[in-house]
């Protein structure tokens, strides 16, 4: 089996921008907050990462850093007292207009590099013991790693329905595989179980839908023994040809690694995101924090979004 982008393979690349802002709300005072930002584009083979510009209110002190696993990470630290705190980004990137073509393998024997294998194992929300009966039945006659992965992810986007309300971001893959239900976190989850369980090393990846305004999203990379870490998004039934569709922030295990989002605050109060949104843009020459926190203006009664 051979999977190829539809467009020609250039090498050419396209330009974009993008905004991210986040607001989250406190029932008591905050005196101070830590947090871990993953919201910076991440490089590799479908993306050149730019620059990117991060703001909160209240200020904080920012430090920057690279996870052990790649990811670009900002921590900021607020300890002016606040009640709301908002996280703006801006930032840019190059993506691949056409990915390279990729040869279907045999499932087995399997060659994996001791980066990939570690995506082998069990992860804190995803077992791929608990789901593996469901792997065997999706995958059934399949012996080939493109075929493989292509059955898991369709099955996961047609026999999974989509819907909020019913997971949280604690939820694990086999209690996706119980309810048939989710967002595109939980399909991710399930999908990362399923292929590890047929012996194939997958992890997870977070960032934006490049044509979809106002949504985060999650998806998987499975790893190929030629050609590397390749995507695929059991919530879309997509495979490697994702083109400029997606913009990536951070890979992880699961979602533990790579939440936009993390970190931790001192009060006597409650916490929530409030808000969240996001948009790519594929026509400006250059974009601002203050572009992030006008999508804030525009829609100020948005309700809370998670991946999607």
């Amino acid at each position: 089996m051979h999977y190829q982008s539809e467009q020609q393979i250039t090498g050419a690349t396209i330009a974009v921008h993008y905004a991210y802002v986040a607001r989250h709300e406190y029932t008591d005072t905050v005196v101070q907050s830590d947090n871990l930002l993953r919201i910076s584009p991440s490089p590799d083979r479908y993306q050149t990462a730019g620059a990117v510009v991060i703001d909160t209110d209240p200020p904080g002190s920012q430090v920057y850093y690279t996870d052990r696993l790649g990811n670009r990470v900002h921590r900021v630290r607020v300890t002016e007292p606040h009640r709301t705190l908002v996280i703006a980004a801006a930032g840019a990137a190059q993506l691949v207009v056409a990915p390279p073509s990729v040869n279907d393998v045999s499932l087995l024997p399997a060659q994996y590099s001791a980066a990939s294998a570690e995506f082998l194992n069990a992860s804190p929300l995803v077992n791929p013991g608990s789901v593996r009966d469901a792997a065997r039945a999706a995958s059934a006659g399949s012996n080939t790693l493109l075929d493989t992965v292509e059955r898991i992810v369709r099955w996961i986007e047609q026999q999974v329905r989509y819907q909020t309300g019913v997971t949280s971001v604690d939820s694990t893959a086999a209690d996706v595989l119980a309810t048939m239900a989710g967002v595109c976190q939980d399909k991710a989850h399930l999908a990362l179980g399923m292929l590890r369980a047929l012996g194939v090393p997958a992890r997870y990846a977070s960032g934006l839908l490049t044509r979809q305004a106002g949504e985060t999203h999650a998806w998987i990379e499975f790893w190929h023994p030629d050609a590397g870490w390749l995507p695929a998004d059991p919530t879309r039934g997509v495979i490697v040809n994702t083109a400029t569709d997606y913009l990536k922030f951070a890979v992880g295990r699961d979602y533990t690694d790579a939440p936009p989002v993390a970190g931790s605050f001192v009060s006597d109060g409650r916490g929530r995101l409030d808000f969240v949104t996001a948009q790519v843009f594929f026509d400006r020459s250059d974009i601002a924090v203050a572009d992030a926190l006008q999508l804030l203006t525009d829609c100020p009664d948005a309700g809370a979004a998670g991946p999607q």
